[in-house]
């Protein structure tokens, strides 16, 4: 057994640590929230196999900035990978394991599969939260190469990240360079678990939505928010007393939160039907 069937996304995160790689914890978070019987292992060394074959093809490749175009080509035309523009918002998307097998996905679940496979070849590669859009970048000596998996592995420029951020978000105003800083490893994650926790919560499914929630609590400890949030969705499927003990929480650590009193309100309304219940 691969030593990633042994591990759980608990486990890899807290041995990890800031050098998570987002593809190994995307596998084990789709096998805690959406799919138990899920190997990781398999999708592992299909990456292994991505990467074998990327190698050969980037071989004639003699530049960095050569290479990640090359590797642009070979997952986006090549291996087939591609944006999931009929069903966006299919929370398959975001699952690593769903991905690999449909070779659909969305910009940032694409972009870990690019960021895999470049860590494999050795290229330094980094993904790039855009607003409302997710790309990946190659640090080439003379400046970053910027991909965006979305769309074919196409190649940006500044004045086309603007573009998508545009598009993506409604933003009207001037691009902010900062947007193009890379993205921490353990941040690309946060990202991956809250595109699923918005589509979840958009379906309603509460009980899916608290995996989510569980994951990011577990990522980013000290992120008061989470045990807000887990404590609504608890309430919202409908266990009363796990919700008011997370809101208690919650209240106790952000005393001056902006949202202190309407938690608090909340939380009172709970209590008081937890009262009547006895």
């Amino acid at each position: 057994m691969n030593d990633i069937d042994r591990a759980t996304f608990r486990s890899e995160v807290r041995a990890a640590g800031d050098d998570l790689f987002p593809a190994r914890a995307g596998l084990l978070f789709a096998r805690e929230i959406a799919y138990p019987g899920l190997r990781p292992s398999d999708y592992v060394a299909q990456l292994e196999d991505i990467a074998t074959a990327a190698r050969a093809a980037l071989a004639p490749h003699a530049t960095l900035e050569t290479r990640g175009l090359a590797l642009a080509e070979f997952l986006f035309q090549s291996v087939g990978l591609r944006g999931n523009t009929a069903g966006y918002y299919d929370p398959r998307n975001s699952y690593l394991n769903e991905v690999l097998d449909r070779r659909l996905g969305i910009p940032i679940s694409l972009s870990a599969i690019y960021l895999e496979i470049g860590r494999q070849l050795g290229l330094p590669v980094a993904g790039v939260g855009l607003p409302g859009h997710f790309i990946v970048a190659v640090d080439a000596p003379a400046g970053p190469l910027y991909f965006d998996s979305f769309n074919g592995g196409v190649r940006l420029t500044a004045a086309d990240c603007a573009r998508l951020v545009r598009s993506a978000s409604g933003y009207s105003g001037a691009f902010d360079a900062r947007w193009l800083i890379f993205t921490p490893a353990r941040e690309i994650v946060a990202r991956m678990l809250n595109n699923l926790r918005h589509f979840y919560v958009q379906m309603e499914d509460w009980l899916l939505a608290i995996a989510v929630m569980e994951c990011l609590r577990e990522l980013q400890p000290n992120v008061p928010a989470h045990l807000r949030d887990l404590g609504l969705l608890h309430y919202r499927n409908g266990a009363l007393r796990l919700a008011s003990s997370l809101l208690n929480e919650y209240l106790a650590r952000e005393p001056d939160a902006s949202d202190f009193d309407a938690v608090r309100q909340s939380r009172d309304l709970l209590v008081e039907h937890l009262v009547r219940l006895n």
